[in-house]
């Protein structure tokens, strides 16, 4: 769900977001939280799931490098096909702090909740 509303977002006429109180780089903070929230999301789907991956590259490769291709396909296709969008490098730079950001939070939360249940257990 969050892909979709990522893809609306960036393929949407700007005219859709005229009325929208806004300040200046206010759509590289979109694009930093859009990502951080992607990637946040996709290791949570990830752990609930159980999905069981053969390696740490393998994780990596998608909790990593599929939202970072995601946004640098966004970029393209801005720049190339959704006129009047354009590509710009410092949106893709956004959507990279954030799919970094967003793995390094999302890390330490689940590190963080394991340490707590092995506490509760402990005690309880």
């Amino acid at each position: 769900m969050v892909l979709f509303v990522i893809l609306y977002l960036s393929f949407a006429s700007p005219s859709t977001f005229k009325d929208i109180p806004t300040f200046q780089h206010a759509d590289k903070v979109a694009h930093f939280l859009m990502f951080a929230l992607f990637t946040g999301v996709l290791i949570n789907d990830f752990r609930h799931d159980k999905i069981v991956f053969t390696s740490k590259t393998e994780f990596l490769i998608l909790s990593l490098a599929f939202p970072l291709f995601t946004g640098a396909i966004i970029e393209y296709l801005q720049g190339s096909v959704f006129q009047p969008r354009s590509a710009e490098w410092l949106d893709f730079f956004s959507d990279t702090m954030g799919v970094v950001i967003g793995f390094l939070l999302m890390s330490a939360l689940i590190h963080f909740l394991k340490k707590i249940k092995k506490i509760i257990r402990k005690d309880g």
